[in-house]
């Protein structure tokens, strides 16, 4: 059987145009002579994610994405179509992660594997995931510095313009004088240390204390711990209950010499009544004497008699 000139240059364009299909498509990272089971993956935010982004498993390539669209009865969701090579279970509970497969931001899907025994089944839903990439993290963390960064700016341009208000010409000019003012204050008193001996002599003997005191600092701190030891001692004693009561007796004693000073009581007539002093010192002379006498002529007051004889008058 002959085939025709125009046959052949059919077959041969359809051919061609098959090759150059799947070229096309190889060069896009998806063999379409390859057999996929497909399953379902929803994200709200895909980060720019395409149709052919590679999808790995434990870090080999198992797939690639078919196809991206907007869920239909979820506003603003994306369904992912994930094609896996034909054959490879899943388990359930495995979840489909979507990050940044590079620095410059390529964004891919990882299936990160549950280890259940059950498996899903192709077009079944898998979990979803999503890791901030370097951006993200990077503008997480940069957003609060460059808000504190704007305000720190807006109160240095107020700072400023404050600044500016207050010291005008007149007033930096007040200002420089005064810190011409001070300098000339703190040259004089330079030069009058300089000049007065006396004046070296305290600053001299005030170093010479503070050193001592630094030297002896040990023995200071010694005796404050002695004093410190001492008060506690004085606060763990009796000493309040002793003053208490020496106190009492202070009032008492005062109660009983105001008593004697009115003249109440024997002592009080005794200090205060001449009469009852008198007759009292009247009477100890005549017992002195009576006493002295006794000593002298002991027979006047003592009669006895050995024999039983008859007292004389």
């Amino acid at each position: 059987m002959k085939i025709s000139t125009e046959v052949k240059i059919g077959i041969i364009a359809v051919i061609a145009l098959a090759a150059t299909y799947w070229g096309l498509n190889f060069l896009k990272g998806r063999n379409i002579l390859r057999a996929f089971d497909e399953y379902i993956v929803r994200y709200d935010e895909i980060g720019g994610l395409e149709v052919n982004s590679k999808v790995y498993v434990s870090g080999f390539r198992m797939g690639q994405v078919n196809n991206i669209y907007f869920t239909l009865d979820k506003q603003g969701e994306l369904t992912v179509a994930v094609g896996i090579k034909k054959g490879y279970k899943i388990p359930m509970g495995s979840v489909a992660e979507l990050y940044s497969e590079d620095i410059m931001g390529t964004k891919a899907i990882r299936i990160i594997l549950s280890g259940l025994s059950d498996y899903y089944k192709p077009g079944d839903t898998l979990l979803s995931n999503i890791k901030p990439g370097l951006t993200d993290l990077l503008d997480t963390e940069l957003d609060p510095l460059k808000r504190q960064t704007e305000k720190l700016l807006n109160s240095m341009d107020s700072l400023l313009l404050s600044w500016n208000y207050i010291f005008d010409t007149r007033t930096q000019a007040d200002l420089k004088e005064s810190i011409d003012n001070l300098s000339n204050a703190s040259n004089d008193i330079k030069d009058l240390l300089q000049k007065n001996g006396k004046l070296q002599r305290i600053m001299d003997d005030i170093e010479s204390m503070t050193t001592n005191i630094k030297e002896h600092n040990e023995q200071i701190a010694l005796a404050l711990a002695n004093i410190a030891n001492i008060s506690d001692s004085l606060a763990q004693s009796q000493l309040k209950s002793a003053i208490y009561e020496a106190n009492e007796t202070l009032r008492y004693s005062h109660s009983v010499l105001k008593k004697i000073d009115a003249g109440e009581g024997t002592i009080g007539m005794l200090v205060n009544n001449d009469t009852l002093y008198n007759n009292l010192e009247s009477s100890s002379r005549n017992l002195d004497r009576i006493l002295k006498d006794l000593e002298e002529n002991p027979g006047k007051y003592i009669h006895f008699s050995i024999f039983g004889g008859r007292k004389k008058k």
